[in-house]
C-alpha cells in the first residue's frame, strides 16, 4: 500500500456506486474500487498482488481515463485521444483482495478540461448519479510473472 502522511479510508458496499466523489480543500477526487480478483469483462483475473506490486509504477505514469482511449487512442485512429485522461491516481489501497484508487479529477476550462467536467457533473449533478465502472489496463510487463489459466474458472490470471 502507498502511505501518504493521512490514509484515506475506503467504503466497501458490493453493487453500489463504484466512483464516490469528493472535494477536498477545493480539489475534486473520485474514490473507486478498481479491481478485485472477480473474473472481469474481458474474462481474466486480475490478482491484487499483481496490482500491489505495480503500484507506484501506476502512481508516477498511471492516469485516469476514459474507456482506456489514451492507451489505445493511437493505434486506434482515435483523435485527440489525449483529451480522454480525466485525472491521475494519488494513491493505492490493497484490501481483502481488492484495489481501491484515489484519483485526482482535472479541472478547468476548454477542451483539455470538458471530458473531466462532465465525468465530475455526471457523479455530483445527476439524480441518480451515472454508473462508472472502473477497469485496470495494461500487460503483463515484469519478468518471472506470468499468465496462468485458473483450473476452476477457466479465467486467465
Amino acid at each position: 500500500m502507498h502511505q501518504n502522511e493521512q490514509e484515506s479510508t475506503y467504503l466497501i458496499i458490493t453493487d453500489f456506486l463504484k466512483a464516490h466523489p469528493a472535494e477536498e480543500g477545493g480539489d475534486r477526487f473520485v474514490y473507486l474500487e478498481a479491481s478485485n480478483e472477480a473474473i472481469d469483462a474481458q474474462g481474466e483475473v486480475v490478482l491484487s498482488k499483481a496490482l500491489a506490486d505495480s503500484a507506484d509504477y501506476f502512481l508516477r505514469y498511471g492516469n485516469l481515463d476514459l474507456d482506456h482511449i489514451t492507451q489505445i487512442g493511437a493505434r486506434g485512429g482515435i483523435a485527440d485521444y489525449p483529451l480522454y485522461e480525466i485525472g491521475r491516481p494519488v494513491e493505492v489501497s490493497v484490501q481483502r483482495g481488492r484495489t481501491f484508487v484515489k484519483g485526482q479529477i482535472y479541472r478547468g476550462e476548454g477542451e483539455a478540461a470538458r471530458k473531466a467536467n462532465l465525468f465530475w457533473e455526471s457523479l455530483t449533478t445527476v439524480s441518480p448519479p451515472q454508473r462508472w465502472y472502473p477497469s485496470v489496463g495494461g500487460a503483463v510487463m515484469a519478468e518471472g510473472t506470468s499468465v496462468v489459466i485458473d483450473p476452476e474458472t477457466k479465467a486467465k490470471k
